[in-house]
């Protein structure tokens, strides 16, 4: 399904009521780089619980698969990008990347993309 225009933006207007901090704009934007979803319904209940979340500082996170999605739409997903720097890792939810940026050797932007640390150089 295509989201239209009208329904873009009410959900764009929705998500910064919940969250005064994601400007309209930004919302619009992201949402139509991301126009193909399952259903209206699905996009509403999957934005709304990543805008709930104290720990969604931005509102990338909606269109990553995951729990936030309603179980019947989550196999119509689109797959999500590989890791890539763990082989068999999804890049939004690596347990690797996790594991790095918890022990200080990965930044947090750096989840599921390369990164080679400092101390190591290129081959």
């Amino acid at each position: 399904m295509i989201i239209t225009n009208q329904q873009k933006r009410a959900v764009a207007y929705l998500l910064h009521e919940i969250r005064p901090d994601w400007p309209v704009a930004s919302l619009v934007s992201l949402i139509d780089k991301h126009r193909d979803v399952p259903s209206l319904g699905a996009l509403t209940i999957a934005a709304t619980t990543k805008a709930m979340e104290a720990t969604c500082k931005t509102p990338a996170p909606i269109f990553h698969p995951g729990p936030h999605w309603p179980e019947a739409v989550r196999a119509q997903l689109p797959k999500p990008p590989p890791c890539e720097d763990h082989i068999g890792q999804d890049g939004y939810t690596c347990r690797s990347c996790h594991a790095d940026i918890k022990a200080g050797i990965r930044p947090p932007d750096k989840l599921g993309k390369h990164h080679t640390p400092e101390n190591e150089e290129e081959p």
